[in-house]
C-alpha cells in the first residue's frame, strides 16, 4: 500500500495547485458569491484544457485514462482552494456510465464530458425518488449536484420493483430544475421535478452503476475534504506564528500548539486512509468499497473539527465575513452530509464487512 505520491502524481499535484493559485484563488469564489454564478466558465474551460474533466475516462472516448488515484490528487488540490465547478457532478455521472455496461451511452456522452463541453450529473444521493412509466418519469429529487447547469441528467427511477437509469436532456418538457440555496458557496445544488418528462432508458446493470457511483462519491468527497482540512491546518498554523499575545506568538502556548498538533495528526490519518482508497480504486477493485467508506469516515468529522478550530483559533477576526475561515466551515459542514455522513458510511462499511 503506497501512501506517498509517485513522481508523476506529485508533478500533477503541483500543476493543479498552480492552476488554483493563479486561476481560481479564494477571491474568485467571493466574486461568484456576489454575482450569483455557480462557477466561473473561464476557469472551467481551463480545467478542461488541463484534462481534469477526463481523468478517469478511457482514451478511446477522449479521456486521459489517468486513473482514480490521479483524480483524487486533483480533487484534493481543488478542495483546498474551494474551487467551484461541476467536476464532482461530472465525475459521478462518468463513474456510473462506465459501470453500467452500455457502450452506446458511453460513446454518446463520455467524449463531451471529457472535453468539458457537456455537463452531466447523476441525480442520486439526495432526498426524493423518481418513478418510470414506460419512458415517462415522475417524482422529485432534491440536492442534485449542478442540476441547473447540467446538459444531461442521469436519473435513477423505479420501474416497478427495479431501479433503472434514464437519460434526460436539459429542457425536456415536464422537467423542472430549480436552483437551491446552499450552505457551501462552492457547491451548486438543485431540485429536480419530473412531471411526465421523457427519458431514455439506458440498458445495463443500473445497480452496479449506482453502487460504484456511491463508492466514487466517497473517494471524491473525501479527497476534497482532505484538501480543505489541510488548508485549514496550514492557515491556522501560520496565523499562530504571527499573532502575539502577552508578548509572544499564540502558537507558543500549549493550548494552541497541542490543538494544532492534534489536528495535524488526524489529518495524517485521514490522508493515509484516502491514499489507500485511491490506490484500491486502481489496483484492488474488490477492496474499493470498504476503503472508500473508511476514508470518508476518517476525514468527515475531522474536517468539521479543523474548520471550527480555524474560526476559534483566529480569534475575533475568524468570525468575520471578510476572513476565509467561514468559507471552510460551511464547506466542511456541507461535505460532512453530502451523499451520506459518517454514520451512514459506518452502516455501509458494516454491511460490506458482514457480506465478506
Amino acid at each position: 500500500m503506497a501512501l506517498i505520491l509517485n513522481e508523476d502524481e506529485e508533478q500533477f499535484r503541483q500543476s493543479v495547485r498552480r492552476f488554483v493559485t493563479e486561476r481560481s484563488p479564494l477571491p474568485k469564489l467571493r466574486e461568484l458569491m456576489s454575482s450569483g454564478q455557480p462557477f466561473d466558465a473561464d476557469a472551467w474551460k481551463q480545467m478542461s484544457e488541463l484534462g481534469l474533466t477526463g481523468l478517469i475516462i478511457p482514451a478511446e472516448h477522449g479521456g486521459a485514462e489517468a486513473g482514480y488515484s490521479v483524480l483524487s490528487v486533483a480533487l484534493t488540490e481543488l478542495g483546498a482552494g474551494l474551487v467551484a465547478s461541476p467536476l464532482l457532478a461530472g465525475t459521478l455521472a462518468t463513474g456510473a456510465l462506465m459501470h453500467l455496461g452500455n457502450e452506446a451511452a458511453e460513446g454518446r456522452l463520455l467524449p463531451g464530458i471529457a472535453g468539458g463541453e457537456l455537463i452531466a450529473t447523476l441525480a442520486a444521493g439526495g432526498a426524493g425518488t423518481a418513478r418510470a412509466d414506460g419512458g415517462a418519469l415522475s417524482g422529485e429529487i432534491s440536492q442534485v449536484l449542478n442540476g441547473a447547469q447540467a446538459d444531461v441528467l442521469l436519473i435513477p427511477a423505479d420501474t416497478g420493483g427495479r431501479t433503472e437509469l434514464f437519460e434526460v436532456a436539459a429542457g425536456t418538457p415536464g422537467l423542472e430544475v430549480t436552483p437551491l440555496p446552499a450552505l457551501d458557496h462552492s457547491r451548486a445544488l438543485a431540485r429536480v421535478r419530473l412531471n411526465g418528462a421523457a427519458g431514455t432508458r439506458l440498458d445495463g446493470d443500473a445497480a452496479a452503476a449506482l453502487g460504484f457511483a456511491a463508492d466514487l462519491a466517497n473517494l471524491a468527497i473525501a479527497s476534497e475534504q482532505v484538501g480543505g482540512m489541510a488548508a485549514c491546518v496550514a492557515m491556522t498554523t501560520e496565523y499562530a506564528k504571527i499573532r502575539a499575545a502577552f508578548g509572544r506568538p499564540i502558537g507558543a502556548f500549549q493550548g494552541v500548539k497541542h490543538r494544532l498538533a492534534e489536528l495535524h495528526t488526524t489529518w495524517e490519518l485521514a490522508h493515509a486512509a484516502l491514499r489507500d482508497a485511491a490506490r484500491a480504486a486502481d489496483e484492488r477493485p474488490a477492496d474499493f468499497s470498504r476503503a472508500a467508506a473508511v476514508a470518508r469516515i476518517a476525514v468527515s468529522a475531522s474536517y468539521v473539527d479543523a474548520a471550527v478550530a480555524t474560526v476559534q483559533l483566529h480569534g475575533g477576526i475568524g468570525f468575520t465575513w471578510e476572513h476565509d475561515a467561514h468559507l471552510y466551515q460551511k464547506n466542511a459542514m456541507s461535505q460532512h452530509a453530502l451523499f451520506g455522513g459518517p454514520d451512514e458510511q459506518l452502516d455501509r462499511l458494516a454491511a460490506l464487512l458482514a457480506a465478506g
